[in-house]
């Protein structure tokens, strides 16, 4: 999403990129990511599969597709109580999660000179939600390439499925206990709309010959139904459970700040990257990563990085919904059993190893690559939740395990 040189090179690009001329470059790329939570009371696998092709029928046109799957296998807890029911038994149910999701994309790029244009079509669907989404950006590059300027624009208008129950009011509301009969036409459940929309724009400036910097500023705008229709929260002192109960609306806003340097006495690149959050719910995120890039050989990279993000918690977030003010109790008309908007900070660290060998010449590799690139990375995830239990226990699933295999070749 890159927008380069001026508003009317935005213009021109598209009719330059409808000029014929040659070039014909394919490529293929292959990659599986693992996510893993080795806990002992809701372990949770998800396997993603993808696969990606991408050719350029003539110079500075470029026509894309891939394929992804998630197969997701484990257990959830479906019921979130505070620890002022921790006595109850049971209050904690543990759903069984067997899923799998399907997401097709595709879309073209064209390029001539200083501009440049994208767009983009995605389809996602698994057993309880339909996604669809379409992308455009453009972009521009001026003073002999070192200043770049992008734009870009999404929408999405996805489908989640969720007990038909028509007019109850938010309290007497009950999550989705299984996903049969969605998207059928069954009167057991209905089709609940949520649409997104997202921008961004970013400034990347070449300083130096080994010095860049990017800024970039994205927000996105989202209505529907923002909750899981599975999640319950206990809402009253009896045990009283209701489905999950978010906001209709919700914005966001970003800004964050990235910096690359590459020390030539060390032959490795250094980089550093600062982001800043908040959103209409009061959630409000800092976050800061390192990263450090080698080349062990002229054809082997190692990349080493570290990340650290805190953010507080939604104005309606409580642990215990049953409670009163003020450390627990209801939070105006809202409730919520998601982790994702209690405080918490996580960490992580990883790496990644990858190999590029290309063909000298003419050659080719095993007869058809003119370049092979193959990679292994590794992240570990620990989040710490501060103001987060199941019935005043501590979650154990708040480590994270993503290994990841990929391969790519051009011909």
């Amino acid at each position: 999403m890159q927008l380069r040189r001026a508003p009317l090179a935005l213009g021109l690009g598209v009719a330059l990129a409808a000029l014929p001329t040659h070039g014909q470059v394919a490529e293929v790329d292959v990659r599986t990511q693992v996510f893993h939570e080795p806990s002992a009371t809701s372990r949770m696998t998800v396997y993603t599969p993808e696969l990606g092709v991408s050719a350029r029928p003539t110079d500075g046109t470029r026509v894309f597709a891939s394929y992804q799957a998630d197969a997701v296998s484990g257990a959830s807890e479906a019921i979130k109580a505070g620890p002022l029911l921790s006595g109850v038994p049971d209050i904690v149910s543990r759903a069984s999660v067997q899923d799998y999701r399907h997401v097709a994309s595709g879309g073209f790029s064209l390029e001539r000179a200083h501009a440049r244009l994208d767009a983009s079509y995605t389809y996602g669907t698994e057993n309880d939600y339909r996604s669809n989404a379409i992308s455009v950006a453009a972009g521009t590059d001026f003073w002999q390439r070192n200043t770049d300027v992008e734009i870009g624009y999404s929408h999405g208008f996805d489908e989640v499925c969720s007990l038909a129950q028509g007019n109850l009011p938010a309290t007497l509301r009950q999550g989705l206990d299984s996903s049969e009969g969605c998207f059928t036409g069954s009167e057991r459940v209905e089709a609940l709309d949520i649409s997104l929309d997202n921008f961004r724009v970013a400034w990347t400036q070449t300083w130096t010959p080994v010095f860049t910097t990017q800024l970039i500023f994205s927000g996105g705008l989202q209505h529907g139904f923002l909750g899981n229709p599975y999640r319950q929260v206990v809402i009253g002192p009896t045990g009283q459970a209701a489905q999950e109960h978010h906001p209709d609306d919700r914005s966001r806003a970003a800004l964050a700040l990235a910096l690359k340097y590459y020390a030539r006495g060390l032959k490795t690149a250094f980089g550093l990257s600062a982001r800043g959050y908040r959103d209409s719910w009061q959630i409000q995120s800092v976050t800061s990563e390192l990263s450090v890039e080698r080349y062990l050989f002229p054809w082997l990279t190692l990349l080493v990085h570290g990340r650290v993000y805190a953010q507080s918690g939604a104005s309606f977030w409580s642990d215990d919904y049953t409670g009163g003010e003020p450390s627990y109790g209801p939070r105006g008309q809202y409730w919520s059993g998601d982790r994702e908007v209690s405080p918490l900070k996580t960490l992580l660290a990883g790496g990644r190893l990858e190999g590029t060998w290309r063909a000298d010449g003419a050659g080719r590799w095993v007869g058809v690559f003119r370049q092979v690139s193959a990679g292994v990375s590794f992240d570990l995830v620990k989040t710490v939740l501060d103001d987060f239990t199941w019935a005043g226990q501590l979650p154990d699933d708040t480590l994270v395990m993503l290994p990841s295999l990929a391969a790519s070749g051009t011909f």
